[in-house]
């Protein structure tokens, strides 16, 4: 009996231990963190979700104003109501908590199940033993059972159950009618080759997290897109408007030299044609200027488009007016801290990295899936039976006196002759890890590229902003001095009207290059997948 009574223990001690490990499995796997280099991805209870914070220095415009006007318009007011009002973020925002949900459906399969039945049945046959007392045997059941059951992180699984069965029959021949039967047991099962340990069973939640940061990584990457989209079509109206600007300025300076051919013929020191000169170039130039505006409108609506303002029709009315001019500070970008910065933070790097994880980790149960299956399976049962003359419950005391055990153990070794289906799933794992492998190499050398490049245009933008800055003073300069020698009859209208048009394109080269610099920044930003961080907004 001491024996037995330290198997119990044992046996005790067995369950225990698994329930540990299979609590402490469970904990350790809700502690898992994103692999180093996958960018600054904040957990929190959104799991994801961008987040648009707003100071109260940066109240954004009201976009259900009744009137119809201008709206001014910051760029970073621009940026919030972008990512505010955009119907795929709002979409997109969705998927990192429907994969979160995905987290706890992969830990689901290590819940415990409890089960708990009752049935009756009576069975009425003839007897063919008429020794029994009665030609008719009459037996019937009443079965109360429970049972709890888990999967375990290690391999292994547990079944932890209690049966009740009472038993009324007419034999006279049954000492202890009716009887009471009862079964506590605890079975074990535990794999030693095949979906062994807890590197293959908990795979799946390793993956369904990879998965969730992942669509948290393609929303980074979309609001980065939205971001240097609302940037580029900023700037572009703020081009448009200060191109309008230059060709009023343009159309202005042509009216102006009619005006004054107009007194130069009327006192007689100039030809009529150079009023006519004058006058075309006039015309022309108000062409231009109507294209101008044009323009301004075409852009004006880009960025509506862009910011989404939730104000029906009446949005399109109103004019937009950015309250930022295009800023030349001169940007120092170094080539390799910008491919670092890159590699550290392209939300799309950082998903390849998380595929390339899943994909391994796929190819880790493959190669386990090729072993035979072998399981250690015991169990360990302690039975009562009730004793008429102890009266009821004496199954109970039977039981917990430990004096009616039962146990069983078996070693079972299965394994499919060919095994085909796990060797193929193997070569597709490694193939699909290979392919992954391939594909960020391939986007690593894209990224090194195209940060090459972006920073090779930002330091042509800052010699071209010189150059253009050097020519419009010089246009200037030249329209002044033959301006003075029209007045001193040296020199013709057709020498004028062409410096006019030369300080005309100057300036606009001016201004067209200064606006490139600034979306080549944001375009740059957009490579090396800083734009949430340099525009101050975080997921």
């Amino acid at each position: 009996m001491t024996a037995f009574r330290g198997k119990v223990c044992l046996w005790i001690k067995l369950v225990v231990l698994i329930l540990v490990l299979s609590v402490g499995m469970a904990g350790a796997e809700d502690g898992l963190s994103v692999a180093p280099g996958q960018g600054r991805v904040a957990a929190s209870v959104d799991f994801g979700r961008l987040v648009v914070q707003v100071t109260p220095q940066e109240v954004l415009p009201s976009g259900g104003l009744a009137d119809v006007g201008e709206l001014r318009l910051s760029l970073r007011e621009a940026v919030l109501m972008a990512l505010k009002n955009n119907l795929d973020i709002a979409i997109s925002n969705y998927n990192p908590r429907i994969a979160a949900e995905d987290i706890i459906i992969q830990k689901a399969v290590f819940d415990p199940v409890f089960s708990l039945t009752a049935d009756a049945n009576r069975t009425v046959t003839p007897s063919a033993n008429v020794l029994a007392g009665a030609r008719v045997s009459r037996i019937s059941n009443q079965d109360v059972n429970a049972s709890l059951t888990q999967q375990l992180p290690i391999g292994g699984s547990y079944t932890l159950s209690l049966t009740n069965n009472r038993q009324d029959t007419n034999s006279e021949f049954v000492p202890n009618n009716p009887a009471y039967r009862t079964v506590l047991a605890l079975s074990v099962t535990q794999n030693l080759l095949k979906n062994f340990g807890p590197d293959v069973n908990t795979a799946s939640i390793k993956i369904a997290r990879n998965n969730q940061v992942i669509s948290v990584t393609q929303l980074r990457l979309q609001a980065n897109q939205v971001i240097t989209n609302v940037h580029n079509a900023y700037w572009n109206l703020v081009f448009a408007i200060e191109n309008l600007e230059v060709q009023r300025r343009s159309l202005r300076l042509a009216r102006d030299l009619e005006e004054l051919n107009k007194a130069r013929v009327r006192a007689g020191v100039a030809a009529p044609v150079e009023v006519i000169q004058a006058e075309a170039q006039a015309a022309a130039q108000l062409q231009n200027v109507i294209l101008a505006e044009k323009a301004v409108k075409d852009a004006e609506d880009q960025l509506k488009l862009i910011i989404n303002i939730p104000d029906g029709e009446r949005i399109w009315a109103r004019s937009i007016i950015p309250a930022d001019g295009p800023p030349f500070d001169v940007a120092r970008v170094e080539t390799e801290a910008s491919i670092q910065e890159a590699l550290e933070k392209r939300p799309e790097y950082a998903a390849a990295k998380l595929t390339l994880q899943n994909n391994d980790l796929n190819l880790r149960v493959a190669r386990n899936q090729l072993l035979p299956s072998l399981q250690l399976q015991g169990s360990l049962g302690l039975n009562g039976l009730s004793d008429i003359n102890k009266g009821l419950g004496s199954d109970y005391n039977r039981l917990a006196s430990g004096d009616f055990p039962s146990w069983s153990a078996a070693l079972v070794l299965e394994y499919p002759l060919g095994n085909r289906s796990a060797k193929s799933a193997f070569v597709q794992a490694r193939l699909s890890y290979d392919q992954s492998m391939t594909s960020l190499l391939n986007l690593k050398r894209q990224i090194v590229s195209q940060v090459r490049e972006g920073v090779r245009r930002i330091e042509a933008d800052i010699r071209r902003v010189e150059a253009t800055r050097a020519a419009r003073g010089l246009a200037e300069e030249q329209l002044r001095v033959e301006r003075k020698r029209l007045e001193a009859g040296v020199t013709t209208t057709f020498n004028v009207l062409s410096f006019q048009r030369d300080l005309a394109a100057a300036q606009a080269s001016e201004i067209q290059a200064i606006t490139t610099y600034n979306q080549d920044l944001a375009n740059l930003e957009l490579v090396k997948g800083t734009v949430l961080e340099k525009n101050r907004l975080e997921l």
